[in-house]
C-alpha cells in the first residue's frame, strides 16, 4: 500500500493506492502547527505501515517536518515530498527552474495529461487560482496565478473600513448579477472577477495558440465557478491526489 497525501493551504486530503487502484479519499481542515502530531496519529495511526508515502505539500516546512517526524517515529518510513521536474509522466515543464513550479500544479498537470491527450487549461480554484496550459504533446506552456475568491474578499474587507462595516449588516438575497447590499456586492463582485479572468485567459490563450482548450477545474471554489464559466469544464475534485497516484504507479 502507498499512502498519498495532499497538504493544501487550508485542507489536507489523503488516500491509499493498492494494486494500482486508489481508494476513496479522506479530507480534513489542515491542523495548526502545534497539532500535527496529534492529527497524524488520529488520521493514520491505525493504518498498517505503507510501503511508501508520497506527499504534495504547499503548506511549508513546518508541516513537512512534522509529517516526516511522525512517519519516521511510527513507521520508520521517510516520506517522499513531490517537487516538479523537467519531465515526468508525459509532461514537460515550462519553468526555467523546474522545481519552482508548485508541487500541486505539477501533480495537477500530470493527472490531467494522464486522462486527456489534447490541449488543456487546468484551473485550480483554491486559496489562489492557478491556470496552467498543456499542449497536445504534453508540453506545459506556462501558467498564471490569481488571488482566490476568499483572498479577494478578505482584501476588500481588511483594507476598506466602509466596506467592512457595511458588510457586517445582515446579508441580502444572495449572489445575483447586481447586488442590493454590500455583503452580496462583495461576494458577487469577487466571484465574477474570478470568472471573468478565467474566461478571458482561456479565450486569449486559445486564440493565440489557434486551438480550442479543454477545461479541467479543481479546488474548493470550483463548484461556485462552474455554473458561470463560459466554456465546458471537466470537474475533477481531487486532481492532486490523482496526480500523485499516476506518479506513484510510474515509480513502482
Amino acid at each position: 500500500m502507498i499512502l498519498l497525501i495532499d497538504i493544501g493551504n487550508s485542507r489536507i486530503k489523503w488516500a491509499s493506492l493498492q494494486r494500482g487502484k486508489r481508494a476513496a479519499s479522506h479530507s480534513a481542515s489542515r491542523p495548526l502547527e502545534n497539532q500535527w502530531m496529534a492529527f497524524a496519529a488520529e488520521a493514520w495511526g491505525k493504518l498498517r505501515a505503507p510501503k511508501k508515502i508520497l506527499v504534495c505539500n504547499v503548506a511549508g516546512a513546518t508541516a513537512a517536518e512534522a509529517l516526516r517526524e511522525w512517519a519516521l517515529q511510527h513507521w520508520k518510513i521517510e516520506p517522499r515530498f513531490l517537487t516538479a521536474q523537467e519531465t515526468a509522466c508525459g509532461v514537460r515543464n515550462a519553468y526555467t527552474v523546474a522545481e519552482r513550479l508548485g508541487a500541486d500544479r505539477w501533480a495537477g498537470l500530470i493527472a490531467a495529461r494522464a486522462r486527456w491527450q489534447e490541449p488543456l487549461c487546468i484551473v485550480d480554484a483554491g486559496t489562489a487560482i492557478t491556470l496552467d496550459v498543456l499542449d497536445a504533446d504534453g508540453v506545459h506552456l506556462g501558467g498564471l496565478i490569481l488571488p482566490g475568491i476568499e483572498m479577494m474578499r478578505r482584501s476588500l474587507l481588511e483594507r476598506s473600513e466602509g466596506i467592512r462595516l457595511a458588510a457586517d449588516a445582515p446579508a441580502g438575497d444572495g449572489i445575483s448579477l447586481l447586488a442590493r447590499d454590500t455583503r452580496d456586492g462583495v461576494d458577487g463582485g469577487t466571484l465574477y472577477a474570478a470568472v471573468a479572468a478565467i474566461d478571458r485567459i482561456v479565450a486569449d490563450t486559445g486564440a493565440a495558440l489557434g486551438v480550442t482548450l479543454t477545461g479541467v477545474i479543481s479546488g474548493g471554489d470550483a463548484t461556485s465557478l462552474l455554473p458561470l464559466l463560459a466554456g465546458p469544464y471537466h470537474h475533477v475534485p481531487e486532481l492532486v491526489l490523482d496526480g500523485l497516484a499516476v506518479i506513484a504507479k510510474e515509480k513502482k
